[in-house]
């Protein structure tokens, strides 16, 4: 809450923290309906949506998990102090901080120092206009103008946090320009940065009506007009080259919402040819580009499409979105490795590690929302459903609020909770933004027709023909729903429900009691042409099915999914070593052998097929629950099939590599688990710039510089050391072994898929170990690379028989 006995000063923003997301959600004023704001001179779009969806405004969640996602989202707005997000605004204006800044990626330094600002002031709008709650609104109007002050200090229009900003970018307008993928003349990602306060106060103007924004914002856009204005064409694409966000699309909204021209032509200088040529032809070459880099990018072709009917940047974003759906996107709607994406189609090798970055779920979605506008399509409605009930839901940790910077989908993984008061990550801030969002999409207009996309209890009020729906249902795991309408007079229009693709057999509609015949088939739309009466009550029965989904690349590494839920395995406790079962299932249909635990709704467990690839011939069995609500434990969500005979085949190939890996351990003098907290302990890990890692789950440790190892020997023997790498690193890395300070070998390890652990031998020269029982193992990165991440270090006596 905010301490009433500071508003007189705004800037002393007071948090109390609340007792839990429920009591703040006591505070929202639901009946508050925001208008929209009276536009400068709006333009009237080239392209007209077909469908308008609901104002947030006018959309209330009132249950269900994207409720209780929102009001943990509220809560951590309302904690979260605006005086320190504005510190070091303020401090590179010359003015005096009001508080300490936050730290982690808002900190000072190399640092996207000042995104978190523009993130919160983009998040509040949103909340403000989705809850009605004008504390919501309070807040967004501080942020303004606190930044209006800063902006009137630095005099030129400059709105920036960054260390040496203004220095920087007077660099790069001078032609002098240093760019790479996310350092831009030794600022980190810079562009991107700034788009954050850009879309900030856009939203601050477009949701909270609050015209200081949009003044604030134009000053903005002229200095960076100013930047760029000296620059040639190469050299703003040479500048592109840094990570810079979607400051296309924020100068293409600008231009929308003041009609000024000048800023139209300011965002088709943020035009990526290299990276927006080929998509305009319809061709694929992501592989190898970081992904949530790419997606604003699109999202401003898109808003340029919109806004003038620019058919090539309608060709590149609509070609975009397919692709990334159709032939990068795992089954819970996210998509990359490591950050980046892979070759079109190729995911197979793919799902283990570090997959599905939130940021770039979060921005797909806000461009399906808009497709959906453009050409009310039910594949942007699925997509939508799959990612929202699956990655969103699963990236928030519903005890708490923590939001996850990765939500990964392989074998034996954890989410990537984070520090939400402290690491401030760029999907931190995007999850403020995500969460405040959920009832986006739900429902769509035109002058006859309401669509309703997915099911969420809630509450519409369409405005413009004087009717209301509330929303009733059970959903995500329930398998019913009803709506109610309230019509102020009988009014003819046609309401447009979503018959999901997963929705088959028991799939019912009826109105007021009476079934509705003639359904149309999964996958479309039923529509419900009548004079609707007040009290006029829709039911519908949505039923699950249990099927499998595989890879484009590999049917037979498959996600299992009740309906549209993804099922994810649950492993055991968080952060525990674990290695997947398979399922000798091949063929059969998944309802024989996923059976439902009858005492815990939305749970179930394989029986009859899960094959141990440790214990060979014994049987392993796994529990699985709705992705979305698994936390905070080791869970798996892709599964290898094989029919009987190809898993005796797999399980003689399994036995071979045990034998040998036994005669390994009998000839072993030491062994330590990098990454496992008491086994480096005991083995001494030291090392600079170094940290754990987690494959397959496989602990491991990779660094950027060196880290080392105590490990015992017997001199009485020749001393080979093993050291077990992956092939899956996302480039090439070059490091040198050391033994008591002495060079022994170096080791490259190339990109080779899909990943494995492979072994590689060094023998210690005699001379380094004679009259020893323990030396120090040091791992060195050279000429620039890093270490590969180390996945078992072993002392070994090398006569022993192998």
């Amino acid at each position: 809450m905010v301490d009433s006995s500071h508003q007189s000063s705004p800037g002393a923003f007071m948090i109390k923290r609340f007792c839990s997301a429920s009591t703040a959600a006591t505070f929202i004023a639901t009946s508050l309906v925001v208008s929209s704001p009276a536009m400068a001179a709006p333009i009237t779009p080239a392209v007209p949506f077909v469908a308008r969806p609901l104002p947030l405004s006018a959309v209330r969640l009132t249950g269900g998990p994207l409720k209780q996602a929102q009001e943990l989202d509220a809560h951590y707005l309302l904690e979260l102090e605006p005086d320190r997000m504005m510190a070091y605004y303020r401090q590179r204006a010359g003015l005096e901080p009001k508080a300490k800044g936050y730290d982690g990626w808002d900190g000072d330094g190399k640092n996207l120092t000042g995104h978190i600002a523009g993130h919160y002031l983009s998040a509040v709008s949103l909340m403000y206009a989705a809850t009605g709650d004008v504390r919501f609104k309070e807040r967004a109007d501080y942020l303004v103008r606190e930044l209006k002050e800063v902006q009137n200090k630095n005099g030129n229009g400059y709105l920036g946090a960054l260390e040496n900003g203004q220095e920087k970018f007077a660099e790069v307008a001078r032609g002098d320009i240093r760019s790479g993928g996310f350092d831009l003349n030794g600022l980190w990602s810079p562009w991107y940065t700034l788009h954050k306060t850009y879309a900030g106060l856009r939203d601050a103007y477009r949701f909270t009506g609050n015209k200081d924004a949009l003044a604030v914002e134009e000053k903005f856009s002229e200095w960076a007009e100013g930047i760029l204005a000296p620059m040639s064409e190469a050299q703003v694409q040479k500048m592109l080259n840094t990570e810079f966000g979607g400051m296309n699309e924020v100068f293409a909204d600008l231009y929308a919402d003041t009609g000024n021209e000048r800023w139209l032509k300011l965002s088709h200088r943020f035009d990526h040819h290299v990276v927006l040529d080929p998509l305009e032809r319809k061709e694929d070459k992501l592989g190898g580009l970081h992904a949530n880099t790419q997606v604003p990018k699109l999202m401003g072709s898109l808003a340029q499409y919109i806004y003038t009917g620019d058919k090539e940047a309608g060709t590149a974003a609509n070609f975009f979105w397919d692709t990334v759906v159709k032939n990068h996107t795992y089954a819970t709607g996210g998509h990359g490795k490591d950050e980046y994406f892979g070759p079109a189609g190729e995911l197979s090798a793919r799902i283990d590690g570090r997959t599905n970055e939130s940021c770039n779920v979060y921005n797909m979605l806000k461009m399906t929302r808009q497709l959906f506008a453009l050409q009310p399509d039910i594949r942007y409605a699925e997509f939508e459903e799959r990612a929202l009930f699956n990655h969103v839901l699963a990236s928030i940790d519903p005890k708490n609020g923590q939001t996850c910077y990765m939500v990964p989908i392989g074998r034996s993984v954890n989410h990537e909770y984070q520090d939400m008061f402290h690491s401030f990550t760029c999907c931190v801030g995007s999850g403020m933004e995500s969460h405040a969002l959920h009832s986006d999409g739900i429902y769509y207009e035109a002058k006859d027709r309401l669509w309703v996309n997915f099911y969420a209890p809630s509450t519409a009020d369409w405005k413009t023909e004087g009717v209301q729906l509330a929303m009733d249902t059970t959903f995500p795991e329930g398998e019913t729903a009803t709506l109610k309408v309230t019509v102020d007079k009988a009014k003819a229009f046609t309401l447009s429900l979503r018959r999901p693709s997963w929705a088959g057999q028991g799939f019912s509609v009826a109105i007021n009691g009476k079934a509705v015949k003639d359904l149309p088939v999964p996958g479309s739309y039923v529509e419900l042409k009548r004079t609707w009466k007040k009290g006029d009550t829709v039911a519908l029965k949505l039923p699950k099915q249990l099927h499998e989904e595989g890879l484009p690349d590999n049917a037979k590494r498959v996600a299992l999914m009740w309906g549209p839920l993804v099922l994810a395995g649950d492993m055991g406790t968080e952060r525990r070593s674990a290695v997947n079962p398979v399922f000798v299932a091949e063929k059969k249909p998944v309802a024989q052998w996923l059976k439902a635990d009858a005492t815990k709704p939305g749970a179930f467990r394989s029986v009859g097929v899960g094959r141990d690839t440790v214990d060979l011939g014994k049987e392993k069995e796994v529990d699985f629950v709705p992705f979305y609500r698994l936390h905070e434990r080791t869970y798996s969500v892709y599964w290898d099939l094989y029919s009987p005979q190809e898993w005796q085949q797999k399980s003689s190939e399994i036995a071979a590599t045990q034998e040998k890996q036994r005669k390994l351990v009998a000839a072993t003098v030491a062994f330590v688990q990098p990454g496992e907290m008491q086994p480096e302990r005991d083995y001494n890990q030291q090392g600079e710039d170094t940290e754990p890692a987690r494959v397959q789950g496989r602990a491991g440790r990779r660094g950027k510089n060196w880290f080392s190892f105590d490990m015992p020997i017997d001199s009485a023997h020749p001393v080979t050391l093993v050291a077990t790498y992956n092939s899956d690193e996302w480039r090439p890395r070059t490091f040198d072994i050391l033994v008591d300070g002495q060079k022994i070998a170096d080791q490259k390890v190339e990109r080779k898929l899909p990943g494995q652990f492979f072994d590689a031998e060094y023998i210690v020269p005699a001379e380094l170990t004679k009259g020893k029982t323990k030396v120090t193992v040091r791992f060195q990165a050279t000429g620039g690379s890093e270490i590969a991440a180390l996945f078992g270090l072993r002392v070994i006596r090398g006569d022993a028989a192998r």
